[in-house]
C-alpha cells in the first residue's frame, strides 16, 4: 500500500505533513542529526544498524571540519548505495539519507576559486560552470553542497578570503545567485542538480584581525545594507538551506540567534528551507560562556532556528532529555523535522534515493565541463600592469623562461578547499606555455629549471629574451584556519623577484595567489603582472592563452589590493571622512598613501575603451521608479577585447551616512576593433533603497550622483533628483 507521503502526486507539504505525522520522537530527532560516519570501513555495520533504527537523517562526506585543508574521507558510491539502502528499504518509514559533500567550486573538474571568479564579473558564465560541477558531483551520490560562502570580505588576511566574492554586497549578491542557480538548476530533485546552502550566517568574514572564529562587531546599519543582501539574493534565487556561523556577532553567537535565525531569516525573508549548523557551532556556545553546557547550547541552537546539527552529537545526545525536562517543546522539534523532510523531497530523494554506481565514469572530467573551466578560469585572471606592452608575447622566434616557485606546480593550483580535484589533471604554467609555443610554426624555446636554486633561475633568466616568473602561495596557506598577520609573499619570493628584475630582461609576474598579495619587487621591477589566483585544473592553459593574447584578459578585481598590511582594512566603498569639509590638507597615513595599490574593479585589457554619450533617461525620478543609465563605449584599440562598464552611485542626503561610492550594476561588453555599443544599466527602486534610521530598506528624497567606468575610481559623473 502507497502511503500519502510515498505519493509524488501530492504537494510537498502534504507529504511533509503525513510523514511528520507517522514519526516517533526518536525518529524525529534522527532527522535532526548529521553524522561523518567516521571509519565507516571498520564500523560500517554499526552504522548501517543506525540507519535502520533512524538515528541520522544526513551523512557529511568529510573527517573534520577542516576537509579542505586536510581532505581525507572518499567518495564511493557502492558505499553510499548501500547505506541508502538501509535507510530506504530497512527503516520503519524508509526515510532517505541526504548526503553532503564541501563541493565548494570543484569536483574532478575543478573551476577557480570563489575570488577569482567573482574576478569575471561573469554571473552567467560561473552558472554555466557551476552546472558542470554540479553534474559530477551528483553521479557519485552527492546531494548537498555547503556552497556558496557569501561573506563578505574587507580583510584579506583571513584565509577563507579565497571563498569569498569579495568585498562588494552587490558583486556578491550577483554570484550568490549564480552559483545557487548553478548547483540547483531550474529543479533540485533532477539527477544532475545538488542542494545549495549559503553560508556562513551572518558576518563570519569580519572576523577580527582577519583570525579565523574571531568576534566579529557590525553595526546593525551595516549589518542590513553590507553583510545580509547577499543572503537575501540566495534566498531570491530558491537556495534551500542556510549554514549558522561560528562566529559571535556583537555578543550573541550567530548558532545561538534566534533574534538573526528565527527573525530575520526565517520570519522577516520568509525562508522555508533548512538551517544546518557549521561543524561544532552549536557546541561552541557553551564554550562561549552563553550557556552553562551542551545541553544548554543544543537548546539554545533549537530555540534560535538551527533545524541540523553538523555533527549529531549536539543534537542526538540532548534533545530527547531537554524534550523530556520541558526545556524545548515537541513545537520546536517538529518545525526543525518538516524543514529538513521538505528539503529531502524538494532533493527528490523520496523517488530517487540511489545512484547509478558506474554513471560517474561518463561524468568526470566531461570534455563540456574542462572547456567550461578554461573559459572561467581565462576570465578570472587580471592583468594589473602591462609597461610598454611587454604582453601578448609574439608567436616569433625567441627565448622564453618560465621560472619561479609555481612554474611546474599542479596541486597548489586547485586551492584549499578541493576535496576531489587530481593534481595530474592540472596544466602546469610550463606545460600551457611550452604546449603553445610547439604549435607556434617558429622557433620558440622555452627554457626552465627548478625552484629549489634560486641561482639558477637567474642564470636561466639570463639566456632568455623574455622571463615569465610564477609566484604566489601554496593552497596550504590559504582557506579555513590559515591566515596570514603580514600580507607579503611567502618567504623569500621577494628577493627572488629582485634577483631577476636585476637581470634586466623583460619581465612578467604571474602571481598565483588565494588572496591579494601586494609584491614591492613586482612593482619596481616586473614589466607586467597577471594575477591568476588558484584558478583550478585549467591554470596553466588559461594563462599560456593569454600571455600569448589568444584571448585578451577581461578579469577585473572584486577587491582592492592593499599596498601595505597597515591600510587593511581597505574598500572602495568608504564614506565621507569627518573633518574633510575643511580640513582639506589631511592625510590618514604620513608614511604611505591612503590609495590602495590596485582598486576595486581594475583591471587591463589588450585594447583600450572609450566612453561617451553617458545620460540618465530621466532627470527627476519618483520615489518607486527605474532609473535607466545609458552611455556608449568605443574599442580604441587594434585587437577584441572585453570591457566591464560599472555603475556606481552615491546618495548625497540620507538619514544614515552613505558610501561615497557603491556598485549598482555592471555590464561585460566585448568589441571588435573600432566597435561601439550603447551599455543600458538599471537603477531599480531595490538598488536605490537602503536600510537607514527607521530600520527598513526604503529609498529617500535626494541628489543621486551616478558614476560609470571601468573601476571605482572613475570620475565621469551625471546626477539627477530623487523625488517623493
Amino acid at each position: 500500500m502507497t502511503l500519502p507521503y510515498q505519493n509524488k502526486q501530492l504537494s510537498i507539504e502534504e507529504r511533509v505533513s503525513d510523514l511528520l505525522s507517522r514519526m516517533t520522537i526518536e525518529e524525529k530527532i534522527g532527522q535532526l542529526c548529521q553524522t561523518p560516519m567516521l571509519d565507516y570501513d571498520t564500523r560500517s555495520e554499526c552504522y548501517l544498524v543506525g540507519m535502520r533504527q533512524g538515528r541520522w537523517g544526513s551523512r557529511i562526506l568529510a573527517d573534520t571540519a577542516w576537509a579542505g585543508n586536510a581532505p581525507g574521507e572518499s567518495i564511493n558510491p557502492k558505499q553510499l548505495n548501500e547505506i541508502q539502502k538501509a535507510a530506504v528499504e530497512e527503516s520503519r518509514l524508509g526515510i532517505p539519507i541526504i548526503i553532503a559533500r564541501d563541493v565548494i567550486y570543484g569536483q574532478q573538474t575543478v573551476l577557480p576559486i570563489p575570488l577569482a571568479q567573482a574576478a569575471s564579473w561573469n554571473p552567467e558564465q560561473v552558472e554555466k560552470s557551476y552546472r558542470c560541477i554540479a553534474k559530477e558531483a551528483a553521479s557519485l551520490g552527492i546531494h548537498w553542497t555547503f556552497a556558496p560562502m557569501l561573506d563578505i570580505v574587507r580583510d584579506p588576511r583571513w584565509g577563507r578570503v579565497i571563498e569569498s566574492s569579495g568585498e562588494d554586497p552587490y558583486l556578491t549578491s550577483q554570484f550568490a545567485q549564480a552559483v545557487v542557480k548553478g548547483f540547483q538548476g531550474d529543479d533540485p530533485s533532477n539527477e544532475d542538480s545538488l542542494i545549495a546552502c549559503a553560508k556562513h550566517f551572518v558576518g563570519y568574514g569580519a572576523s577580527e584581525g582577519g583570525r579565523d572564529y574571531d568576534t566579529t562587531e557590525i553595526s546593525d546599519n551595516t549589518l542590513h545594507n553590507v553583510y545580509l543582501p547577499p543572503f537575501t539574493a540566495a534566498i531570491d534565487a530558491g537556495v534551500c538551506t542556510v549554514m549558522s556561523g561560528f562566529n559571535d556577532l556583537g555578543g550573541t553567537p550567530v548558532s545561538g540567534s534566534k533574534e538573526l535565525i528565527q527573525g530575520w531569516l526565517k520570519t522577516d525573508q520568509c525562508f522555508d528551507g533548512m538551517v544546518v549548523s557549521d561543524w561544532g557551532s552549536i557546541s561552541d556556545l557553551a564554550y562561549f560562556g552563553v550557556v552553562n553546557d551542551a545541553d544548554g547550547a543544543a537548546a539554545k541552537a533549537l530555540e534560535a532556528g538551527v533545524d541540523m546539527a553538523m555533527t549529531n552529537e549536539a543534537y542526538e545526545n540532548h534533545l530527547q532529555k531537554l524534550l523530556e525536562n520541558n526545556n524545548i517543546s515537541i513545537e520546536q522539534i517538529d518545525q526543525a523535522v518538516q524543514r529538513v523532510l521538505r528539503t529531502k523531497f524538494r532533493a527528490g530523494l523520496f523517488e530517487h534515493p540511489y545512484v547509478d554506481e558506474t554513471r560517474h565514469k561518463a561524468v568526470l572530467r566531461h570534455p563540456v565541463h574542462v572547456a567550461e573551466a578554461l573559459k572561467l578560469a581565462e576570465q578570472s585572471m587580471v592583468l594589473l600592469k602591462n609597461t610598454n606592452n611587454v604582453l601578448p608575447l609574439p608567436k616569433q622566434a625567441m627565448t622564453i623562461a618560465v621560472i619561479g616557485p609555481h612554474a611546474h606546480t599542479k596541486r597548489q593550483h586547485l586551492g584549499s578547499w578541493c576535496l576531489d580535484g587530481r593534481a595530474q589533471d592540472v596544466t602546469s604554467i610550463f606545460e600551457g606555455i611550452n604546449a603553445i609555443a610547439e604549435k607556434a610554426g617558429v622557433d620558440i624555446d622555452v627554457i626552465t629549471e627548478e625552484a629549489s636554486f634560486s641561482d639558477e633561475m637567474v642564470e636561466c633568466a639570463r639566456r632568455a629574451d623574455v622571463v615569465i616568473l610564477c609566484t604566489g602561495e601554496s593552497h596550504r596557506r590559504t582557506g579555513e584556519a590559515r591566515n596570514i598577520a603580514e600580507l607579503t609573499l611567502p618567504a623569500g619570493q621577494e628577493e627572488l623577484i629582485s634577483a631577476i628584475g636585476i637581470v634586466g630582461k623583460p619581465l612578467v609576474v604571474v602571481q598565483c595567489t588565494g588572496r591579494p598579495v601586494p609584491s614591492m619587487a613586482t612593482e619596481l621591477y616586473a614589466d607586467a603582472l597577471l594575477y591568476a589566483w588558484q584558478s583550478g585544473t585549467e591554470t596553466g592553459r588559461a594563462v599560456a592563452r593569454l600571455l600569448f593574447g589568444e584571448v585578451s584578459p577581461s578579469g577585473r578585481l572584486p577587491i582592492s589590493v592593499p599596498r601595505s598590511t597597515g591600510q587593511i582594512p581597505i574598500y572602495y566603498a568608504r564614506k565621507p571622512l569627518g573633518k574633510m569639509r575643511d580640513f582639506q590638507d589631511y592625510l590618514p597615513y604620513k608614511d604611505q598613501s591612503e590609495t590602495p595599490l590596485y582598486p576595486f574593479g581594475f583591471g587591463l585589457t589588450y585594447s583600450q575603451f572609450s566612453y561617451h554619450d553617458f545620460e540618465v533617461s530621466s532627470a527627476e525620478l519618483e520615489i518607486g521608479s527605474t532609473q535607466q543609465v545609458k552611455v556608449r563605449i568605443t574599442n580604441e584599440g587594434q585587437r577584441v577585447a572585453t570591457e566591464v562598464v560599472q555603475c556606481f552611485i552615491r546618495q548625497m542626503v540620507a538619514s544614515t551616512t552613505r558610501p561615497q561610492k557603491e556598485l549598482k550594476d555592471f555590464k561585460r561588453v566585448t568589441l571588435k576593433p573600432g566597435e561601439s555599443q550603447d551599455v543600458v544599466m538599471t537603477l531599480t527602486p531595490e538598488k536605490l533603497a537602503f536600510y537607514g534610521e527607521d530600520k527598513c530598506f526604503a529609498q529617500q528624497a535626494s541628489t543621486i550622483e551616478v558614476y560609470v567606468g571601468s573601476d571605482c575610481t572613475t570620475t565621469l559623473k551625471r546626477t539627477f533628483d530623487l523625488v517623493s
